[in-house]
């Protein structure tokens, strides 16, 4: 499939704004950006923006996968800025196909969020992870630098940022027009706001233990909502009953997950809060749920599984046929 001008194997620079500013209040507190000295290095830094990275986030063991083609990629957001991101198409596509839009948890565009966004392409979709921190700067190195940030931002730059991403991946050429959406912890709040704004542009979204935004949010969701939470992670859980509740009193399409002996975070492989069991169980029954409303191609599904299989059996072989440490040994000369 023909997806000129969507890859772009390098991402562009843009100058400082409002929300670079809001960047350094962010590293400086507001006390100090009062200050005449601060703001004069602020409106220098718009002028002579600092050179960026090739890339905002490492190439990885997880783009060599044959039955994918992955690519750093950007596009326009609120006030025409750059918002970068990963993406994730089907090898094997040749035709338009549905999009599922990739939202981080506090981590920010991490290894975990690249391999969901893999998983979600193997399931037929063109599957796009946005680094929300784009805007300010994009994700620190430092773990602890991106989870302060994202904590934050201004969450109605956030929102329209998002919603303006579904509108774009809706409108490509490439896309069948249905654009899902499914989030992590931080990215699962930010995914049913998008739902909020976004209203009948995004045909479905998933959200993992989350936050939930303002009760009132609830009565301009459009789209079906599938949720997920585990029984363990009592923070979050306190409000969930509450925003169910306001859920289904809007008449929205709803279906609610709770996994025994799981806490926040069990979906992540890269945290101790891992549940492999819920794990399993909870992506399960995302991949069912955006496919009943995203409709990804049997045809193509069906080479990505003759894929896979093929692969697997390469593997095995290769595995079979590779000498372990003891043969190596016999081998060598006496």
């Amino acid at each position: 499939m023909a997806l000129k001008g969507l890859f772009l194997d390098r991402i562009r620079d843009q100058a400082i704004n409002r929300r670079r500013l809001g960047k350094a209040i962010l590293q400086f507190g507001m006390a100090g950006l009062l200050s005449e000295t601060v703001i004069g290095r602020a409106l220098a830094a718009e002028e002579n923006p600092p050179a960026k990275k090739p890339f905002p986030f490492p190439i990885d063991k997880g783009d060599d996968n044959p039955l994918l083609n992955t690519h750093r990629v950007n596009w326009r957001v609120t006030n025409g800025e750059l918002m970068h991101g990963y993406i994730a198409v089907p090898a094997a596509a040749r035709n338009k196909l549905p999009t599922v839009l990739i939202i981080h948890d506090e981590q920010g565009l991490d290894f975990a969020t690249r391999e969901y966004t893999r998983k979600m392409a193997l399931n037929g979709y063109i599957a796009l992870a946005p680094d929300f921190l784009s805007a300010w700067g994009g994700m620190p190195d430092d773990p602890a630098k991106t989870r302060a940030l994202l904590m934050g931002v201004d969450w109605s730059w956030l929102v329209k940022d998002a919603a303006m991403t579904v509108d774009w991946l809706k409108n490509q050429r490439y896309s069948t027009g249905k654009v899902g959406a499914i989030g992590f912890g931080w990215g699962g709040k930010l995914a049913q706001y998008t739902a909020a704004q976004a209203q009948d542009a995004l045909a479905a979204a998933v959200a993992y233990y989350s936050e939930t935004p303002p009760m009132n949010e609830a009565a301009h969701i459009k789209a079906p909502l599938q949720l997920h939470f585990g029984t363990s992670d009592s923070a979050v859980n306190a409000a969930a009953l509450n925003w169910v509740s306001a859920l289904k009193s809007a008449s929205v399409p709803l279906e609610c997950y709770f996994y025994p002996n799981a806490g926040h975070g069990f979906m992540n492989e890269t945290q101790p809060a891992y549940n492999e069991a819920a794990a399993n169980e909870a992506w399960k029954r995302s991949a069912e749920f955006l496919a009943a409303n995203l409709n990804p191609k049997e045809s193509l599904l069906h080479k990505i599984n003759k894929g896979e299989q093929k692969l697997e059996k390469e593997q095995a072989v290769a595995s079979s046929t590779k000498p372990n440490v003891t043969q190596k040994a016999n081998q060598q000369p006496k």
